[in-house]
């Protein structure tokens, strides 16, 4: 349920607790480092107020105000995230292009061990996005260029909110862990197209996973 709704229906009152970070970041669709930057806008504007220790609580405020506030900083951080999913649309079937020419056995031996922790984790119930990072940084190192290297490594933390583990599920890593195979599988080949193809299919299904479950937006919508 948004929290807005909460608001509304007068489950949440000024005075109460918010729910954790984790649980609003579910509930909107965003990053727990969004949930943060959109507490401390609130909190500037009054909306809300922290207790050291005890956790952030609604202020004395209009309902119609909070509802507002939270509606147009959550409107940007989704719209944001779906930035990111476009940026990682140009960057990465490309670099997995170049890395299916270039990527060596110890790279694939390496890429399977993570597929291997990545189904090992998932069966477990474990988070898997530190995993996730973790194949796409080797591909990104297989190709052997190092300015591509740089740039995956100064954006990492960009990237790291389409991972995050608030907007993981267990579909979605299901799903991740199919792209993952057959991303590998292209790159064993040494099939450049196919590799391309691969990640382009991986990161749309990803991105619809992500949006459907918290927006109701499907690819599309969101490249508007």
């Amino acid at each position: 349920m948004r929290l807005h709704v909460l608001v509304q229906n007068n489950d949440l009152k000024p005075g109460d607790r918010l729910p954790p970070e984790r649980q609003l970041a579910v509930m909107f669709g965003v990053s727990r480092n969004s949930v943060r930057e959109a507490i401390k806008s609130l909190e500037q504007q009054g909306l809300l107020f922290s207790r050291p220790g005890a956790g952030t609580y609604l202020a004395e405020t209009s309902q119609a105000n909070l509802n507002r506030a939270l509606g147009e900083i959550f409107a940007r951080e989704r719209h944001r995230l779906a930035d990111i999913f476009e940026l990682r649309l140009l960057l990465e079937p490309q670099i997995a292009h170049l890395a299916a020419q270039r990527i060596n056995s110890e790279d694939l031996q390496h890429l399977q061990s993570i597929m291997d922790s990545y189904e090992s984790s998932l069966s477990d119930g474990l988070p898997v996005f530190a995993l996730d990072q973790s194949f796409h940084d080797i591909i990104a190192a297989s190709t052997d260029n190092q300015t591509i290297v740089l740039l995956m490594e100064q954006m990492h933390d960009l990237l790291r909110e389409s991972r995050d583990e608030a907007l993981q599920s267990p579909i979605r890593g299901q799903r991740s862990l199919e792209g993952h195979q057959n991303i590998l599988n292209a790159l064993s080949m040494h099939d450049s197209e196919r590799a391309r193809e691969a990640m382009t299919e991986h990161l749309k299904q990803t991105w619809e996973i992500v949006f459907t479950s918290t927006t109701g937006d499907s690819i599309n919508e969101g490249n508007t």
